[in-house]
């Protein structure tokens, strides 16, 4: 089975407190909820305008190529949070990035650290890939912890221009190693 049938048997995945699953429209005013707050967004994308910016971002980056794109919902209030995606994926390197947005009304409960955690755990046994990165802004503190917080390990440190504002940023590598395969 390759990658691809595999994340479409995964388009759902369940952990203790969330659900990650396709997104759809009906994500969109939860989504805007923190796609509109600049405070919310520092280090990944800029601030939506408005709630049509959302939905057309949810159908262009979500909905287009759904696989290895998934919502965060909150089992206890139903509401879509954020989302934990494949920003890049190479098939025949078999590797991944994972990236990642939150609302900031969830910061500091864990609930990236699940996500992530969950994502990496199928990603490295499931999926079969030979390695996971994370790669943040050096200042994201909050993702840095994520990422060792998830078993993540620092690999580099290095300078690149910011995808979104095309500014020279320092940014740090995290790295999780499937461990069967270096064995």
């Amino acid at each position: 089975m390759n990658i691809y049938e595999k994340l479409a048997t995964f388009n759902v995945i369940e952990t203790p407190r969330l659900i990650l699953r396709p997104l759809s429209m009906t994500d969109a005013e939860d989504m805007f909820d923190y796609a509109s707050k600049p405070e919310n967004l520092v280090y990944v994308f800029p601030a939506h305008h408005n709630l049509a910016e959302t939905r057309a971002t949810i159908a262009a980056l979500f909905m287009k190529e759904p696989l290895g794109k998934w919502a965060m919902e909150l089992k206890a209030t139903s509401a879509m949070i954020g989302t934990i995606t494949f920003v890049k994926l190479d098939e025949r390197a078999r590797t991944a990035e994972i990236g990642y947005t939150l609302n900031q009304t969830y910061w500091g409960q864990g609930l990236m650290t699940e996500a992530v955690r969950t994502l990496a755990e199928i990603s490295l046994t499931e999926f079969g890939l030979c390695h996971l990165d994370i790669v943040v802004d050096s200042e994201n503190i909050g993702s840095c912890k994520v990422a060792e917080k998830s078993g993540f390990s620092l690999q580099e440190n290095y300078k690149a221009l910011n995808p979104y504002t095309k500014i020279l940023r320092n940014f740090k590598r995290f790295r999780k190693v499937n461990q069967v395969e270096h064995e």
